[in-house]
């Protein structure tokens, strides 16, 4: 998502102060834009598509330029492209708003509300100081106590970047204590660490982050459906493998040389938070029914959507305490509007059979190359996608035209979908993910450093992608 528009907003406030005037390489951005959508517009109209189908390309193609050049808040274009589908007849409004009535957009929101939880209470750093406690406190060890943080928090605090700005701080805090100076090699590589500590482990859970349940969401209307507990069966022991030699990649690129003991400061901050209150027990057994909940939805059949809301409005009520009412406001209902809107480009696509053309029109490139062959080539579109687009916006435009192009090839939709969703995973530059953004702004990450750290990763994902995750896929029946 946009951090640059959601700052400015921040910054300007309630009070209304006047707009900053756009650049002239604003301008120019603009003109493309429009451009490009014009273009693609005519391009239709002289090649024969319906009426319906032309303006679902121009108006698709120009939410994507205004995204990749964040000309207008991320929130803000994704909620009014279905608008423009309407109004342009791409589809009616049942049929492009039908993402609103699904669980997607309920499922983040009430992992919004489960993650003030988690933070309000405290237990959030409880958990991620109890993982540096009992790791140890050498360099090295604080790496994979700061992974070890990622992995317990993963599941009960949906959203990435909210995971960054808890493990971010902490991280901060250590290099704050030890002296490590901003974009120092051993800064740099504490901040990466917290960073992949999130970035891994959502890759093995349903409800990981928003970009990774919207990719099964979207399956699920394309006629594949997988429940909690399949998806961590199929991807979680896989995502630990990635999650671990990510650290490593971290490791033999950076070298850091520091032999700097962090006992102290750890011990200190763990010591700080006293005997477990009330309310972090209360909080502690409620994410544990979470938690039995997704895991068991095959057998209840309640979409996790639902049992998102549910728990996250439980810590709300009189008796439980675990968060003020207040604190409601405080949440950035933007990422609910921005999933959710993009959502309807996939419902769009279906509404004029767009999905299915896609799929045919690409299926010949991908004739004769096997399952295996597929699932690389889904790894790399992801890959170069996000050049392009945010994760969320990739996954709602190729994620069900991906879906019809393995059922065509007669092969399990699934491995490629998971194959995608690994290839958007992988960064170079900050701007493709609003977590990894975040995480850079900090301003301790060498950018050189980083571009580095994050080319090997990628390299490392393929290897692992075929060697761990596919071979695990095929055991599991996800190919």
């Amino acid at each position: 998502m946009n951090v640059t528009h959601a700052t400015e907003t921040a910054a300007t406030g309630m009070g209304g102060a006047a707009a900053i005037p756009p650049t002239r390489n604003e301008h120019l951005k603009w003109i493309f834009s429009l451009l490009c959508a014009a273009v693609i517009l005519a391009v239709c109209v002289v090649a024969g598509l319906p009426r319906p189908a032309c303006w679902f390309f121009s108006l698709t193609v120009l939410a994507i330029c205004l995204w990749g050049f964040s000309l207008l808040p991320d929130g803000l274009v994704a909620v009014m492209l279905p608008m423009g589908y309407i109004l342009s007849g791409v589809g009616t409004p049942a049929q492009v708003l039908s993402p609103w009535t699904k669980p997607m957009g309920w499922m983040i929101l009430g992992g919004l509300m489960t993650g003030l939880v988690l933070q309000h209470t405290g237990l959030a750093r409880r958990i991620a100081l109890w993982a540096l406690h009992v790791t140890g406190s050498s360099f090295r060890r604080l790496l994979w106590g700061i992974l070890l943080a990622g992995f317990i928090i993963a599941p009960l605090m949906p959203t990435s970047t909210g995971k960054c700005i808890l493990l971010g701080i902490i991280c901060i805090g250590i290099c704050d204590a030890m002296g490590f100076k901003a974009r120092s090699r051993e800064a740099s590589t504490l901040l990466m660490a917290g960073y992949l500590a999130v970035a891994g482990p959502r890759m093995g859970l349903y409800t990981g982050a928003g970009e990774v349940t919207l990719n099964l969401q979207m399956l699920a209307t394309a006629g594949v459906h997988v429940s909690w507990l399949e998806y961590f069966l199929q991807n979680f022991a896989p995502s630990v493998v990635y999650s671990v030699l990510s650290i490593v990649v971290l490791r033999l690129v950076m070298r850091p040389k520091s032999t700097v003991d962090a006992r102290v400061w750890v011990e200190e901050q763990y010591a700080g938070l006293g005997p477990m209150s009330l309310r972090e027990k209360k909080a502690l057994a409620l994410f544990a029914v979470l938690a039995v909940l997704m895991m068991t939805d095959k057998w209840h059949g309640i979409n996790i959507g639902w049992i998102m809301m549910v728990v996250g409005f439980v810590g709300f009520l009189p008796g439980f305490d675990l968060v003020d009412g207040k604190k409601f406001a405080t949440l950035n209902l933007t990422s609910v509007l921005f999933i959710v809107g993009c959502m309807s480009i996939g419902a769009a696509a279906q509404a004029t059979g767009m999905d299915k053309s896609i799929a045919r029109a690409v299926l010949p490139l991908l004739q004769g190359k096997g399952e295996l062959g597929t699932v690389i080539a889904s790894f790399f579109s992801g890959a170069g996608l996000n050049f392009l687009l945010t994760p969320v916006a990739a996954v709602s435009t190729f994620t069900v035209p991906l879906a019809e192009i393995a059922k065509a090839l007669g092969i399990n939709p699934l491995a490629p979908a998971y194959a995608f969703m690994l290839g958007l995973d992988q960064y170079v530059l900050p701007y493709e993910y609003a977590a990894f953004l975040y995480m850079f702004s900090t301003g301790y990450i060498n950018f050189k450093d980083m571009v580095m750290v994050f080319a090997w990763r990628a390299l490392m994902a393929l290897i692992v992608l075929i060697l761990v995750f596919y071979p695990f896929w095929k055991l599991t029946g996800a190919a």
